[in-house]
């Protein structure tokens, strides 16, 4: 017989597995191929093979909240379970990336970080933006899995504008400040995140046209 804690236990959708072990395989395959080679870029090579293993997942998981169901963010099972470990991964490659960047680029300096952000874009302060976007995809994440029935009620404007900040400073640390490799993934992750998006759009008119005019 199959106890009560058994039965009312989650299962992890297989998304979500198979998910976590590419996650852990290309996390460890960024840390260890600059040491393996050995590569002459080191630190540049660990902050950016880190980051690219963060907004794939970060694509990866919003690609999904964009077909989500109103009942499916309580991520108790399938979509919205993937959705939201996807996004946690994300969270997670990306604070590996921070520390990659601060002890290799900055070298736990503040100060070096700002005059950095200075060089690149021509705004130091601007550094204070990327702290923002940290605590906003913490406090996110840690919302989602704290208080699940609430994250699902919340006004689609938070997600609109939490999406959008987000969106902006990826696509600023991708496309606008940078070159190579680093900028044609940005480029190409938003040409996948703009065609779910425009796909969400016309599967909403149908939806509508179709609810509007009713059967027969």
């Amino acid at each position: 017989m199959i106890s009560p804690a058994a039965a009312n236990s989650v299962r992890l959708p297989w998304p979500v597995l198979l998910g976590t072990a590419l996650w852990l395989i290309l996390l460890a395959a960024a840390l260890i191929t600059p040491y393996a080679l050995p590569s002459p870029t080191l630190g540049d090579d660990l902050i950016r093979n880190t980051v690219r293993v963060a907004l794939l997942y970060y694509t990866a998981a919003a690609v999904l909240m964009l077909h989500l169901k109103p009942e499916e963010w309580t991520a108790r099972s399938g979509r919205g379970a993937t959705a939201r470990w996807f996004w946690t991964l994300g969270w997670a490659a990306f604070l590996v990336h921070l520390v990659m960047a601060f002890h290799h680029a900055h070298h736990w300096s503040h100060a070096d970080a700002v005059a950095h952000t200075e060089e690149v874009s021509g705004f130091g302060p601007g550094i204070y933006f990327s702290h923002l976007f940290t605590l906003v995809w913490t406090a996110d994440a840690l919302f989602w899995w704290c208080c699940p029935r609430r994250y699902a009620k919340r006004s689609p404007w938070v997600d609109r504008l939490l999406h959008g900040f987000m969106a902006f400073m990826i696509f600023n640390g991708t496309v606008v400040f940078e070159d190579g490799l680093i900028r044609w993934a940005g480029i190409g992750m938003f040409v996948v995140l703009l065609g779910a998006l425009v796909f969400r759009f016309v599967q909403s008119e149908h939806h509508a046209t179709t609810t509007t005019q009713g059967p027969g």
